[in-house]
């Protein structure tokens, strides 16, 4: 089958986590998958999901769309219409608003079918974009996922869980934050992962450690943003807090999860992320927030839910999860590894394909 999957970008984020986990799997189970990347880009960490996508026989093609030219939208759009003329796929898997918009447009006048993964976030779709997508099928990334635009009752949904491949996020390597921080030995590191969105709730941090009465044994490192240099309010607003320390994107998570104490997830609404399911393949305890999705995917070893969303339930579960931790990362992953088969990759996309074999074959029919 000729897979192609659209992406606004390789910038950090669950979505570009799992499509590399995702199209390697696909070209492992001998799929010819290209991925399309519509935003120009030349940072470390866009590099990094490259090489791995490329490194895992994945074909990757820009389209190297300027943000805020309109003539570079045009000539994107019209770049990855001729790609997708030129290449021909059975299907196309399209990840994020933009993205979807992007598809649509690319399959006008052809017979190529056009899938629509709705991820973690909440996606807002304008006038625009529901008009061009609102009858196209749906994969949503878990059963709790929602999508809450109105649509008309003929298009086709499915829900496929998130799922990682262990080869790609497991480094069995350690970073050096301890040593460049100048932490003590008794100092714990917990580390928070995802994109500056509202929904992760980062600005709680500061009720944490509050509530921890400033104790500067506690050390949190955020994962995300834009770059390391990103003066995002939240950095801003944070920024008197000492064992508050904000990291930027980084293409190291694994071995950051490594040298940490503990994984936290303080979000207020998740998909199926992305981020707590590396955590839970790395083999860090976690602490994970008292919403939906997390209580969902928690019956798995070394997992903590606070009661509620106060910063004296989650201090309790944090400090409950680091005194009973006392095993190994590798030990842990080892007494998850039964429970975690759940989010293989290959599970997730022989889904995907048997999904995709469905839409292809009822686009016959319609022809």
């Amino acid at each position: 089958m000729k897979i192609i999957h659209i992406v606004h970008s390789l910038r950090g984020g669950g979505i570009q986590n799992f499509i590399v986990s995702l199209a390697s799997e696909q070209v492992k189970q001998k799929n010819d998958v290209t991925v399309i990347v519509i935003d120009k880009y030349n940072t470390e960490y866009c590099n990094h999901l490259e090489n791995i996508l490329k490194s895992n026989n994945v074909n990757v093609i820009k389209l190297d769309k300027i943000q805020g030219n309109k003539f570079s939208l045009i000539k994107a759009i019209s770049k990855c219409r001729k790609i997708i003329q030129k290449e021909k796929p059975d299907i196309i898997n399209t990840h994020g608003e933009i993205s979807h918009l992007y598809g649509a447009l690319c399959t006008i006048l052809t017979k190529i079918p056009q899938v629509i993964t709705v991820h973690s976030a909440k996606e807002n779709w304008n006038f625009i974009i529901n008009y061009f997508c609102q009858k196209k099928p749906l994969i949503f990334c878990s059963n709790s996922t929602k999508f809450d635009l109105q649509r008309k009752p003929n298009h086709i949904t499915t829900s496929i869980n998130n799922g990682i491949s262990k080869d790609i996020i497991q480094s069995h390597k350690a970073s050096n934050l301890r040593k460049e921080y100048k932490l003590r030995e008794q100092d714990k590191i917990i580390i928070l992962v995802g994109s500056f969105r509202p929904a992760k709730n980062y600005l709680f941090l500061k009720d944490l450690v509050d509530e921890l009465k400033q104790d500067e044994t506690y050390h949190f490192f955020v994962c995300g943003g834009k770059d390391v240099s990103n003066k995002d309010n939240i950095i801003e607003t944070l920024k008197d807090y000492k064992t508050i320390h904000f990291l930027g994107l980084r293409s190291d998570i694994s071995d950051i999860e490594n040298e940490s104490d503990l994984f936290l997830s303080c979000a207020t609404f998740e998909g199926l992320p992305i981020a707590v399911l590396e955590a839970y393949f790395n083999g860090i305890p976690c602490v994970l927030s008292p919403i939906e999705q997390h209580i969902k995917i928690s019956n798995i070893e070394k997992v903590w839910i606070p009661e509620d969303f106060t910063a004296t339930s989650f201090v309790k579960a944090i400090k409950l999860a680091i005194n009973e931790s006392n095993y190994s990362h590798e030990y842990i992953y080892k007494m998850r590894e039964k429970q975690l088969e759940q989010y293989s990759i290959t599970e997730t996309a022989n889904q995907y394909e048997r999904f995709y074999k469905k839409i292809i074959s009822t686009n016959k029919l319609n022809v």
